[in-house]
C-alpha cells in the first residue's frame, strides 16, 4: 500500500479548499490503486467523517512528522499556498513540509497550486530553494508559472492545468431546491447569488461594502432574489451580514454550512453569480451560470479572463460601484444565452486541463 499525505488549508470551513482535498480525494480513488489517504487538516475529526480518509491535527509537530514519514508522496494540495500576502509564517509552514519530504526521501507534487502574490525577497528566494526540489508541479495558472520562474523554480517538470474543483460534479437539481426550501429562500423570482469577503487591502477602504448592498438593493428593486453564500462559512457568514444591514431591500443569506458538492448545486439554480471568492466563480461555471466578479487578487482575474467573464472592479486599485454592477448585471440578462454559450466554451478547456492534474500525481505514486 502506498502511503498518500495531502497537504493544504483543510478543515477551516472553506468551501473551495474542501473542494480541493475533496477532488484530489476522488481522483485518488478513480486510479484503482492501493493507496492510503492522509490529510493535515486543522479539524481531524471533521476531515475523516466528511471524507472517509484519515486525517491529522496540522499544528501537532510530532503527528506531521510522522505522517510525512510514514508517507511515500505527499501532495502540496491546491489552493493559494505559496504567498505571503497573509502571512509569511504560513508560507514557512507550507515550505517547511515540502522541505521535510524532500529530507526524508518523499516524492512530492506541488498539486495544482496558485503562486503568489509573494512580495519579500527573501521569501521568493526560500521558495525558488525548497520548490525546486519538487518531483513535479501542476499550477492552476499561467501567471503562477511565471512567478515560480522569477524566483528559480525551473528544475521539476512544471505545468499549467486548472483548479481540481472544475473535476467535481454537483449534488441534484432536487437537493438544491429542499435547501432553498430549507433556508425560506424564495424562489419565484431569479437569483441572484453573492459569495463575498472582507478584504482590509481594498485602495478604498469599507467603501466596496456599501457599494455592494446598493447593488444588491437594485438587483432586487429589478425583480430578483439576492442570496448571500457564505464560502468560508464563519467569516464569509459576519461579512455577508455586515453588507445586508447597509442595505435598504430584504436580501437572504444560507445559515446553515452545507457540503461543496451541495453548495456547487445551489450554484447551479442560480441566474447569475456576482463573487470575490475564487470558488464561487468556478462552481458557477461548472453548473454554467453567468458572473461578474470583483477582484481583489490575480488569481480572481485571471480566472475571469479566462472565462470570458465581466469583471465590476479591481478593489485594490480602483473604486467599485454598485450602480456598475447593476448595469453589467443588466447587460448579462439581456443577452444571456450568448453568456451561457460562452462561458461553457471557455470551461470545456478547463475541465479537461483539470484532469491532467491526477494524471500526473498516478504517474507519480506508480514511481513512489
Amino acid at each position: 500500500m502506498t502511503e498518500v499525505l495531502i497537504t493544504g488549508y483543510h478543515g477551516y470551513g472553506n468551501y473551495g479548499d474542501e473542494a480541493t482535498l475533496l477532488a484530489i480525494k476522488e481522483g485518488i480513488e478513480k486510479m484503482n490503486l492501493d493507496v492510503r489517504i492522509t490529510a493535515l487538516s486543522y479539524d481531524p475529526e471533521f476531515t475523516k467523517t466528511e471524507y472517509g480518509i484519515n486525517a491529522v491535527q496540522r499544528f501537532n509537530v510530532f503527528k506531521v512528522f510522522w505522517a510525512v514519514f510514514k508517507s511515500k508522496v505527499v501532495v502540496s494540495g491546491g489552493g493559494t499556498l505559496l504567498q505571503d500576502i497573509s502571512s509569511t509564517r504560513s508560507l514557512f509552514y507550507y515550505l517547511g513540509i515540502i522541505k521535510l519530504s524532500k529530507l526524508l526521501g518523499k516524492k512530492v507534487m506541488v498539486y495544482a497550486n496558485g503562486i503568489g502574490p509573494v512580495n519579500k525577497e527573501s521569501n521568493r528566494r526560500l521558495i525558488g530553494k525548497i520548490v525546486n526540489k519538487a518531483d513535479i508541479i501542476t499550477l492552476r495558472e499561467e501567471p503562477s508559472l511565471n512567478d515560480l520562474v522569477s524566483m528559480g523554480v525551473t528544475k521539476p517538470p512544471t505545468y499549467v492545468t486548472a483548479d481540481p474543483a472544475f473535476n467535481l460534479t454537483a449534488e441534484s437539481a432536487e437537493r438544491a431546491e429542499r435547501i432553498l426550501s430549507c433556508e425560506g429562500i424564495p424562489t419565484d423570482k431569479p437569483i441572484v447569488g453573492v459569495a463575498v469577503r472582507d478584504w482590509k487591502k481594498a485602495k478604498f477602504g469599507e467603501e466596496y461594502i456599501r457599494e455592494i448592498a446598493i447593488a444588491c438593493d437594485g438587483l432586487i428593486r429589478g425583480g430578483n432574489t439576492v442570496l448571500f453564500i457564505p464560502m468560508q462559512y464563519k467569516t464569509d457568514s459576519e461579512f455577508s451580514r455586515k453588507v445586508m444591514s447597509c442595505m435598504e431591500e430584504e436580501g437572504y443569506i444560507l445559515k446553515q454550512p452545507y457540503k461543496p458538492k451541495e453548495i456547487m448545486a445551489v450554484f447551479g439554480r442560480l441566474k447569475l453569480t456576482i463573487g470575490m471568492r475564487l470558488h464561487a466563480l468556478i462552481f458557477s461555471s461548472v453548473e454554467n451560470v453567468p458572473m461578474l466578479g470583483i477582484i481583489y487578487d490575480p488569481k480572481v482575474e485571471y480566472y475571469l479572463d479566462v472565462l470570458g467573464m465581466d469583471k465590476a472592479a479591481d478593489i485594490r486599485e480602483e473604486r467599485l460601484l454598485g450602480a456598475d454592477i447593476v448595469r453589467l448585471a443588466d447587460n448579462i440578462f439581456n443577452n444571456y444565452d450568448e453568456h451561457k454559450k460562452l462561458l461553457k466554451s471557455r470551461t470545456a478547456p478547463l475541465l479537461a486541463k483539470a484532469k491532467k492534474n491526477d494524471k500526473f500525481l498516478k504517474e507519480l505514486i506508480k514511481k513512489a
